[in-house]
Protein backbone atom coordinates (compact mmCIF):
# COMPACT_ATOMS: atom_id res chain seq x y z
CA UNK A 1 0.00 0.00 0.00
CA UNK A 2 2.79 2.43 0.99
CA UNK A 3 5.75 2.00 -0.67
CA UNK A 4 9.52 2.60 -0.10
CA UNK A 5 11.38 0.93 -3.12
CA UNK A 6 11.85 -2.51 -4.35
CA UNK A 7 15.40 -4.16 -4.73
CA UNK A 8 16.26 -8.22 -4.87
CA UNK A 9 14.35 -10.97 -4.76
CA UNK A 10 14.31 -11.85 -0.99
CA UNK A 11 11.42 -10.17 0.97
CA UNK A 12 10.84 -10.37 4.87
CA UNK A 13 7.58 -10.40 6.25
CA UNK A 14 7.22 -9.18 10.02
CA UNK A 15 4.50 -9.45 12.17
CA UNK A 16 4.55 -7.46 15.45
CA UNK A 17 1.84 -8.85 17.71
CA UNK A 18 0.84 -8.06 21.44
CA UNK A 19 1.32 -11.46 22.48
CA UNK A 20 4.47 -12.38 19.84
CA UNK A 21 6.58 -11.70 16.69
CA UNK A 22 6.76 -13.33 13.81
CA UNK A 23 8.90 -12.73 11.04
CA UNK A 24 9.06 -14.60 7.32
CA UNK A 25 11.97 -14.88 4.73
CA UNK A 26 10.25 -15.84 1.58
CA UNK A 27 12.47 -15.90 -1.97
CA UNK A 28 11.32 -16.32 -5.44
CA UNK A 29 13.29 -19.07 -7.00
CA UNK A 30 12.45 -20.22 -10.57
CA UNK A 31 9.67 -17.89 -10.58
CA UNK A 32 7.85 -18.86 -7.62
CA UNK A 33 7.63 -18.31 -3.81
CA UNK A 34 9.39 -20.19 -1.58
CA UNK A 35 9.48 -19.98 2.16
CA UNK A 36 13.50 -19.51 3.03
CA UNK A 37 13.44 -19.56 7.21
CA UNK A 38 11.13 -18.08 9.41
CA UNK A 39 11.14 -16.91 13.17
CA UNK A 40 8.46 -16.73 16.42
CA UNK A 41 9.58 -14.88 19.12
CA UNK A 42 6.57 -14.46 22.20
CA UNK A 43 6.55 -11.35 23.89
CA UNK A 44 5.25 -12.87 27.44
CA UNK A 45 2.42 -11.46 29.44
CA UNK A 46 -0.10 -13.16 26.82
CA UNK A 47 -0.01 -9.60 25.55
CA UNK A 48 -1.60 -8.31 28.75
CA UNK A 49 1.05 -5.18 28.91
CA UNK A 50 0.34 -1.80 27.37
CA UNK A 51 2.84 -1.95 24.25
CA UNK A 52 1.85 1.03 22.21
CA UNK A 53 3.51 3.12 19.61
CA UNK A 54 5.11 5.99 21.90
CA UNK A 55 6.22 3.45 24.62
CA UNK A 56 9.86 2.60 25.42
CA UNK A 57 8.96 -1.18 24.78
CA UNK A 58 8.05 -0.28 21.22
CA UNK A 59 11.78 2.27 20.64
CA UNK A 60 13.94 -0.21 22.72
CA UNK A 61 13.04 -3.75 23.04
CA UNK A 62 11.14 -4.56 19.87
CA UNK A 63 14.57 -3.85 17.97
CA UNK A 64 16.38 -5.90 20.23
CA UNK A 65 13.87 -9.09 20.00
CA UNK A 66 13.79 -9.03 16.00
CA UNK A 67 17.59 -8.75 15.85
CA UNK A 68 17.89 -11.72 18.21
CA UNK A 69 15.23 -13.29 16.14
CA UNK A 70 17.32 -12.12 13.11
CA UNK A 71 20.34 -13.71 14.32
CA UNK A 72 19.61 -17.14 15.67
CA UNK A 73 17.30 -17.80 13.02
CA UNK A 74 20.29 -16.96 10.51
CA UNK A 75 17.84 -14.83 8.37
CA UNK A 76 20.02 -13.15 5.60
CA UNK A 77 17.12 -10.95 3.87
CA UNK A 78 17.36 -7.25 4.59
CA UNK A 79 13.98 -5.76 3.11
CA UNK A 80 11.28 -6.05 5.45
CA UNK A 81 7.71 -5.42 4.45
CA UNK A 82 5.15 -4.99 7.19
CA UNK A 83 1.84 -4.56 8.41
CA UNK A 84 0.04 -2.17 10.44
CA UNK A 85 -2.86 -3.38 13.07
CA UNK A 86 -6.19 -3.08 11.40
CA UNK A 87 -7.34 -1.07 13.72
CA UNK A 88 -4.68 1.43 12.94
CA UNK A 89 -5.61 2.45 9.79
CA UNK A 90 -9.21 2.95 7.86
CA UNK A 91 -10.52 0.79 4.80
CA UNK A 92 -13.81 1.88 3.59
CA UNK A 93 -15.74 1.47 0.16
CA UNK A 94 -17.32 5.40 -1.02
CA UNK A 95 -19.55 5.13 -3.85
CA UNK A 96 -19.10 8.26 -6.19
CA UNK A 97 -20.48 9.32 -9.91
CA UNK A 98 -17.99 8.57 -12.37
CA UNK A 99 -16.01 11.38 -13.15
CA UNK A 100 -12.18 12.33 -15.13
CA UNK A 101 -9.69 11.22 -12.64
CA UNK A 102 -8.49 14.49 -11.95
CA UNK A 103 -12.07 15.29 -10.04
CA UNK A 104 -12.00 11.70 -8.49
CA UNK A 105 -9.25 13.03 -6.47
CA UNK A 106 -10.35 15.95 -5.19
CA UNK A 107 -13.92 14.25 -4.85
CA UNK A 108 -12.60 11.85 -3.05
CA UNK A 109 -10.32 14.01 -0.44
CA UNK A 110 -13.55 15.96 0.18
CA UNK A 111 -15.18 13.07 0.89
CA UNK A 112 -12.41 11.70 3.10
CA UNK A 113 -13.18 14.05 5.53
CA UNK A 114 -16.16 12.35 6.43
CA UNK A 115 -14.18 9.47 7.44
CA UNK A 116 -11.02 10.56 8.97
CA UNK A 117 -11.20 12.51 12.28
CA UNK A 118 -7.79 14.12 11.90
CA UNK A 119 -6.64 16.45 9.27
CA UNK A 120 -5.65 14.82 6.05
CA UNK A 121 -2.50 16.25 6.22
CA UNK A 122 -1.71 13.90 8.75
CA UNK A 123 -2.61 10.74 6.88
CA UNK A 124 -1.52 8.62 3.59
CA UNK A 125 -4.29 8.16 1.45
CA UNK A 126 -4.35 5.52 -1.37
CA UNK A 127 -7.83 4.22 -3.30
CA UNK A 128 -8.45 2.30 -6.01
CA UNK A 129 -11.61 1.43 -8.39
CA UNK A 130 -12.80 -1.43 -7.53
CA UNK A 131 -16.06 -1.83 -9.28
CA UNK A 132 -17.97 0.21 -12.08
CA UNK A 133 -21.68 0.72 -12.62
CA UNK A 134 -22.37 1.62 -16.24
CA UNK A 135 -26.19 3.96 -16.46
CA UNK A 136 -29.51 2.32 -16.51
CA UNK A 137 -29.86 2.30 -20.95
CA UNK A 138 -32.82 4.12 -22.27
CA UNK A 139 -35.00 2.90 -24.40
CA UNK A 140 -33.74 4.95 -27.73
CA UNK A 141 -30.19 3.77 -26.51
CA UNK A 142 -30.05 0.31 -27.04
CA UNK A 143 -26.88 -0.55 -27.73
CA UNK A 144 -24.95 2.28 -27.33
CA UNK A 145 -22.00 2.89 -24.78
CA UNK A 146 -23.33 4.29 -21.36
CA UNK A 147 -19.73 4.94 -20.07
CA UNK A 148 -20.35 8.72 -19.27
CA UNK A 149 -23.62 9.15 -19.15
CA UNK A 150 -25.39 10.40 -15.95
CA UNK A 151 -26.36 7.61 -13.39
CA UNK A 152 -22.86 5.64 -14.14
CA UNK A 153 -21.25 4.69 -10.78
CA UNK A 154 -17.74 3.99 -9.23
CA UNK A 155 -17.23 2.32 -5.81
CA UNK A 156 -13.56 3.47 -4.34
CA UNK A 157 -11.81 1.83 -1.69
CA UNK A 158 -10.05 4.16 0.17
CA UNK A 159 -7.23 3.46 2.38
CA UNK A 160 -6.13 5.89 5.08
CA UNK A 161 -3.06 5.53 7.68
CA UNK A 162 -1.29 7.53 9.84
CA UNK A 163 1.85 9.62 8.78
CA UNK A 164 3.12 9.37 12.29
CA UNK A 165 2.60 5.81 12.88
CA UNK A 166 4.29 5.33 9.34
CA UNK A 167 7.05 6.77 10.66
CA UNK A 168 7.68 4.90 13.75
CA UNK A 169 7.20 1.44 12.09
CA UNK A 170 10.37 2.65 9.54
CA UNK A 171 11.96 3.95 12.33
CA UNK A 172 11.78 0.18 13.87
CA UNK A 173 12.68 -1.37 11.04
CA UNK A 174 15.70 0.70 11.00
CA UNK A 175 16.84 0.23 14.22
CA UNK A 176 16.44 -3.40 13.55
CA UNK A 177 19.27 -3.50 11.01
CA UNK A 178 16.73 -3.96 8.01
CA UNK A 179 14.93 -1.63 5.31
CA UNK A 180 11.63 -1.26 5.28
CA UNK A 181 10.27 -1.45 1.60
CA UNK A 182 6.76 -1.28 2.36
CA UNK A 183 4.00 -0.75 5.08
CA UNK A 184 0.38 -2.12 4.39
CA UNK A 185 -2.78 -3.12 6.40
CA UNK A 186 -2.93 -6.14 8.50
CA UNK A 187 -6.05 -6.60 6.31
CA UNK A 188 -4.61 -7.04 2.93
CA UNK A 189 -1.99 -8.88 4.21
CA UNK A 190 -4.20 -11.56 5.81
CA UNK A 191 -6.05 -12.18 2.63
CA UNK A 192 -3.20 -11.91 0.10
CA UNK A 193 -2.23 -14.91 2.23
CA UNK A 194 -5.46 -16.51 2.68
CA UNK A 195 -7.67 -16.22 -0.64
CA UNK A 196 -5.09 -14.77 -3.16
CA UNK A 197 -7.40 -14.27 -6.40
CA UNK A 198 -9.76 -16.86 -5.67
CA UNK A 199 -13.31 -15.97 -6.29
CA UNK A 200 -16.31 -16.47 -4.40
CA UNK A 201 -17.39 -14.44 -1.52
CA UNK A 202 -15.66 -15.13 2.21
CA UNK A 203 -15.62 -14.52 5.93
CA UNK A 204 -12.28 -14.17 7.18
CA UNK A 205 -12.36 -14.20 11.20
CA UNK A 206 -8.70 -13.46 12.29
CA UNK A 207 -8.52 -13.67 16.04
CA UNK A 208 -5.70 -12.46 17.72
CA UNK A 209 -4.43 -12.18 21.53
CA UNK A 210 -7.07 -9.25 22.14
CA UNK A 211 -8.63 -8.08 19.17
CA UNK A 212 -10.50 -9.81 16.13
CA UNK A 213 -10.84 -8.91 12.83
CA UNK A 214 -13.38 -9.74 10.76
CA UNK A 215 -13.31 -9.02 6.98
CA UNK A 216 -16.11 -10.10 4.12
CA UNK A 217 -14.41 -10.56 0.44
CA UNK A 218 -16.15 -10.89 -2.74
CA UNK A 219 -14.96 -11.50 -5.69
CA UNK A 220 -11.37 -10.17 -4.01
CA UNK A 221 -12.65 -6.72 -2.51
CA UNK A 222 -13.00 -6.14 0.93
CA UNK A 223 -16.99 -5.06 1.37
CA UNK A 224 -16.35 -4.95 4.88
CA UNK A 225 -13.89 -4.73 7.68
CA UNK A 226 -14.35 -4.51 11.22
CA UNK A 227 -12.34 -4.76 14.66
CA UNK A 228 -13.80 -5.94 17.94
CA UNK A 229 -12.10 -6.31 21.31
CA UNK A 230 -12.34 -10.03 21.39
CA UNK A 231 -9.40 -12.25 21.30
CA UNK A 232 -7.82 -15.76 22.46
CA UNK A 233 -6.70 -14.39 25.67
CA UNK A 234 -9.88 -13.94 26.97
CA UNK A 235 -11.01 -17.59 25.52
CA UNK A 236 -7.88 -18.67 27.71
CA UNK A 237 -9.58 -16.54 30.67
CA UNK A 238 -13.08 -18.09 30.27
CA UNK A 239 -11.40 -21.57 30.21
CA UNK A 240 -9.36 -20.49 34.06
CA UNK A 241 -12.05 -19.25 35.13
CA UNK A 242 -14.04 -22.20 34.37
CA UNK A 243 -11.72 -25.14 35.82
CA UNK A 244 -10.35 -22.99 38.47
CA UNK A 245 -7.08 -23.13 37.40
CA UNK A 246 -4.24 -19.99 36.84
CA UNK A 247 -4.22 -18.64 33.02
CA UNK A 248 -1.06 -20.09 31.84
CA UNK A 249 -2.04 -23.52 32.45
CA UNK A 250 -5.51 -22.94 31.00
CA UNK A 251 -3.65 -21.75 27.84
CA UNK A 252 -1.35 -25.07 27.71
CA UNK A 253 -5.07 -26.65 27.89
CA UNK A 254 -6.43 -24.77 25.10
CA UNK A 255 -3.42 -25.93 22.65
CA UNK A 256 -3.26 -29.01 24.21
CA UNK A 257 -6.25 -30.67 21.78
CA UNK A 258 -8.57 -30.44 23.85
CA UNK A 259 -12.05 -29.99 22.63
CA UNK A 260 -13.70 -26.99 24.87
CA UNK A 261 -16.60 -26.96 22.45
CA UNK A 262 -18.60 -30.85 23.48
CA UNK A 263 -21.55 -31.51 25.33
CA UNK A 264 -19.30 -33.51 27.84
CA UNK A 265 -17.23 -29.81 27.88
CA UNK A 266 -19.48 -27.24 28.41
CA UNK A 267 -17.12 -24.27 28.42
CA UNK A 268 -18.84 -20.90 27.68
CA UNK A 269 -17.32 -18.39 25.42
CA UNK A 270 -18.73 -15.06 25.78
CA UNK A 271 -15.97 -13.91 23.44
CA UNK A 272 -17.21 -16.33 20.42
CA UNK A 273 -20.78 -15.39 21.17
CA UNK A 274 -19.43 -11.99 20.21
CA UNK A 275 -18.10 -12.57 17.60
CA UNK A 276 -20.53 -14.77 16.15
CA UNK A 277 -22.91 -12.27 16.90
CA UNK A 278 -21.00 -9.45 14.74
CA UNK A 279 -20.67 -11.80 12.01
CA UNK A 280 -24.23 -12.58 12.09
CA UNK A 281 -25.31 -8.91 11.80
CA UNK A 282 -22.73 -8.60 8.49
CA UNK A 283 -24.14 -11.35 7.05
CA UNK A 284 -28.03 -9.94 7.31
CA UNK A 285 -26.84 -6.31 6.09
CA UNK A 286 -24.70 -7.20 3.25
CA UNK A 287 -26.59 -9.97 1.84
CA UNK A 288 -30.08 -8.57 2.08
CA UNK A 289 -29.65 -6.87 -1.25
CA UNK A 290 -31.21 -9.18 -3.63
CA UNK A 291 -28.74 -10.55 -5.89
CA UNK A 292 -25.60 -11.01 -3.68
CA UNK A 293 -23.88 -14.36 -3.65
CA UNK A 294 -24.10 -15.88 -0.46
CA UNK A 295 -20.75 -17.02 1.37
CA UNK A 296 -19.01 -19.39 0.09
CA UNK A 297 -17.00 -20.08 3.09
CA UNK A 298 -15.94 -18.37 6.41
CA UNK A 299 -12.11 -18.77 7.19
CA UNK A 300 -10.58 -18.59 10.48
CA UNK A 301 -6.39 -17.29 11.28
CA UNK A 302 -4.86 -16.30 14.00
CA UNK A 303 -3.45 -18.34 16.62
CA UNK A 304 -5.97 -20.39 18.42
CA UNK A 305 -7.94 -21.13 14.95
CA UNK A 306 -6.46 -24.55 15.48
CA UNK A 307 -7.75 -24.92 18.52
CA UNK A 308 -9.83 -28.21 18.55
CA UNK A 309 -13.63 -27.91 17.66
CA UNK A 310 -13.62 -23.71 17.06
CA UNK A 311 -14.18 -24.69 13.05
CA UNK A 312 -16.80 -27.14 13.96
CA UNK A 313 -18.39 -24.15 17.12
CA UNK A 314 -18.44 -21.98 13.87
CA UNK A 315 -20.10 -23.77 11.34
CA UNK A 316 -22.85 -25.10 13.90
CA UNK A 317 -23.87 -21.40 15.25
CA UNK A 318 -23.53 -19.81 11.64
CA UNK A 319 -24.88 -22.72 9.03
CA UNK A 320 -21.85 -21.82 7.08
CA UNK A 321 -18.93 -24.07 6.02
CA UNK A 322 -15.89 -23.20 8.24
CA UNK A 323 -12.09 -23.82 7.45
CA UNK A 324 -9.09 -23.44 9.25
CA UNK A 325 -7.31 -20.99 6.78
CA UNK A 326 -3.38 -21.97 5.23
CA UNK A 327 -1.32 -18.99 4.64
CA UNK A 328 1.15 -21.61 3.34
CA UNK A 329 -0.97 -23.02 0.79
CA UNK A 330 0.94 -20.20 -2.28
CA UNK A 331 4.02 -21.24 -1.75
CA UNK A 332 7.13 -23.52 -2.11
CA UNK A 333 8.68 -25.32 1.18
CA UNK A 334 10.19 -28.39 2.18
CA UNK A 335 7.67 -30.75 3.15
CA UNK A 336 10.32 -32.10 5.57
CA UNK A 337 9.40 -28.84 7.13
CA UNK A 338 5.53 -30.00 7.10
CA UNK A 339 5.31 -30.74 10.62
CA UNK A 340 6.62 -27.23 11.78
CA UNK A 341 4.96 -25.71 9.61
CA UNK A 342 1.95 -27.22 10.62
CA UNK A 343 2.22 -26.04 14.19
CA UNK A 344 2.88 -22.00 13.14
CA UNK A 345 0.33 -21.97 10.15
CA UNK A 346 -2.49 -20.23 11.61
CA UNK A 347 -0.70 -17.91 13.62
CA UNK A 348 1.67 -16.40 10.07
CA UNK A 349 -1.19 -15.42 7.95
CA UNK A 350 -0.19 -11.69 8.51
CA UNK A 351 3.51 -12.38 8.33
CA UNK A 352 3.18 -14.04 4.80
CA UNK A 353 1.05 -11.83 3.51
CA UNK A 354 3.29 -9.19 3.91
CA UNK A 355 6.31 -11.07 2.50
CA UNK A 356 3.97 -11.46 -0.18
CA UNK A 357 3.51 -8.01 -1.05
CA UNK A 358 7.71 -7.94 -1.72
CA UNK A 359 6.74 -11.13 -4.07
CA UNK A 360 3.51 -9.36 -5.82
CA UNK A 361 5.84 -6.37 -6.59
CA UNK A 362 9.38 -8.44 -7.89
CA UNK A 363 6.80 -9.83 -10.53
CA UNK A 364 5.33 -7.02 -11.61
CA UNK A 365 8.29 -5.34 -11.66
CA UNK A 366 9.86 -8.87 -14.01
CA UNK A 367 7.11 -8.36 -16.68
CA UNK A 368 7.98 -5.25 -17.22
Amino acid sequence: MFDFSFKKNTFLGIDIGTASIKIVEIRMIDGKPVLSNYAWMPLGGNGSAKKDLDSEYFYATLPICIKKMIKKAKISGKDAYISLPSFGGLITLIDFPEMADGDMEQAIKFEAHKYIPTSLDDVVISWDVVEKREAAKSPGLSGVETRGLPGATVKVLLVAASKSKILKYENLIKTSGLTLRSVDIETFSIIRALLGNDPGSFIIIDIGSKACNIILVEKGVIRINRNIDAGGLDLTRAIAKEMQIDVERAEALKVSGKNFFTSAAPTSFVTLEVITGEVERIIRTYFKEEGREKVTEIILSGGMANMVGLADYFSDKLKIKTVVGDPFARITYDKKAEKLVSRIRTSFAVAVGSALKGVEEFSKKAVK
